[in-house]
């Protein structure tokens, strides 16, 4: 009896065990994923947000919780190349209620698979304004894209969504095969075996990059900035006027999607560097110093978050450090030696007033002699009676060559 007791014991101990180690390597081969809230407009802010997480994340999953009613093709393009191009495995989820419309429906079409919550929307991928090049492009953008999804009569369904911006209920997409129901968040990493590892949101800076791409907004900072510049050219001696409306109008040009960010961050740093070059060689109140100072650190700082963290090695940092050093050793010398060389000299007339000398000759009030005074001869004049030749005189006055002098005692 007690041997058949610790048999069954033994047996059921061994079942507990497998039961265990499957469980444990199920839940180490989850991949581990990263929540991207993709909400509001798809703009220049978005673009870098993207561009951030695919940076901050290498080789993780990206699980796109799309609620957006699109934005700028321009944006949406570039995030689809992004997609694409770093072959990145993401998958969008609707919430339920939620819409994934216009460029936010041309971002969904880039990932693996798109899971729909119900009551949720998606399509209407219909450029505006209608040119006809344009429209063109997006539509084999999206027949390109149905493809890659293995959506069939992924050309007419291209049509609808692109030509007359059909938008398809949730039940309506999964029968075309362009979406699987999916009714919450867990639901949806159960199924792909995934493990969500953080949740990520625009950051302050992404935001403020939204706002400036606001089309009337990137307008009237490229008019400001012209101005700016133009105020500068016209006004007599260096006012910072120049600095801000370039700032301004690269912001702009950033904004309409015309030059990357990258530059963007260049701008900021010389433009900084600029500001701090001024207030060395011209030392003012310190605002430009100061601008200048804040301008280098944010571009810097907005530069290194752009970088990949595996590239950011020991080595890397110590670089970084040695050449801003270096840079700062070399500042300190040359405003050290800038304000050397403005140390105020006196002048002719301040060296000579005061001083003492001999007269050489005699010196009368109103007949010139000469007198040694400073290491030089000059002509001189007497104010209050004749000096005999020899006497020790003392400068009271200059007038251009000529010296008046008073007798020492």
């Amino acid at each position: 009896m007690s041997f058949v007791f610790r048999f069954k014991t033994i047996l059921l101990s061994l079942l507990l065990l497998q039961v265990l180690l499957v469980v444990t390597s199920t839940a180490s081969t989850n991949k581990s994923s990263v929540l991207v809230d993709l909400e509001g407009t798809i703009d220049g802010g978005t673009v870098v947000y993207i561009e951030r997480i695919t940076s901050q994340y290498p080789g993780r999953v990206l699980v796109f919780r799309v609620n957006s009613y699109g934005g700028y093709l321009a944006a949406a393009d570039k995030i689809v190349s992004t997609i694409l191009e770093k072959n990145i495995e993401c998958y969008v989820w609707v919430p339920p209620g939620g819409y994934a419309v216009s460029a936010a429906a041309l971002i969904s079409l880039a990932c693996s698979k798109i899971y729909m919550g119900s009551g949720s929307v998606i399509g209407g991928i219909s450029p505006t304004p209608a040119d006809p090049k344009v429209v063109e492009y997006v539509k084999a953008r999206v027949i390109s894209l149905l493809e890659k999804l293995g959506v069939e009569n992924s050309t007419a369904l291209a049509e609808e969504l692109v030509i007359h911006a059909k938008t398809y209920t949730v039940s309506e997409a999964v029968q075309l095969g362009l979406a699987v129901e999916c009714g919450s968040l867990d639901n949806l990493l159960e199924s792909l075996g995934l493990q969500l590892e953080s949740r990520e949101q625009p950051s302050l800076w992404e935001r403020f990059l939204s706002v400036l791409s606001n089309p009337i907004i990137s307008e009237i900072l490229l008019l400001s900035g012209v101005l700016l510049i133009l105020a500068e050219i016209f006004t007599t001696g260096f006012q910072g006027y120049g600095v801000a409306g370039a700032v301004m109008i690269t912001l702009s040009l950033y904004s309409m999607a015309i030059i990357p960010v990258e530059v963007l961050y260049l701008v900021v740093i010389l433009s900084g560097a600029v500001l701090l070059a001024i207030e060395i060689f011209t030392p003012g109140f310190g605002v430009f110093g100061i601008t200048g100072t804040v301008l280098i650190i944010i571009g810097l700082s907005l530069t290194l978050l752009s970088i990949p963290p595996q590239v950011l090695t020991p080595l890397v940092y110590a670089v970084i450090g040695g050449l801003l050093a270096l840079t700062g050793f070399f500042l300190y010398i040359a405003y050290s030696a800038v304000k050397a060389i403005r140390i105020k000299r006196k002048s002719l007339e301040e060296t000579l007033i005061g001083a003492i000398g001999y007269a050489k000759t005699d010196i009368k009030e109103t007949e010139p002699g000469v007198v040694y005074v400073a290491g030089e001869d000059w002509t001189a004049y007497s104010t209050s009676g004749d000096i005999p030749r020899g006497c020790k005189v003392r400068v009271t006055r200059v007038e251009g060559l000529k010296l008046y002098v008073e007798r020492v005692e």
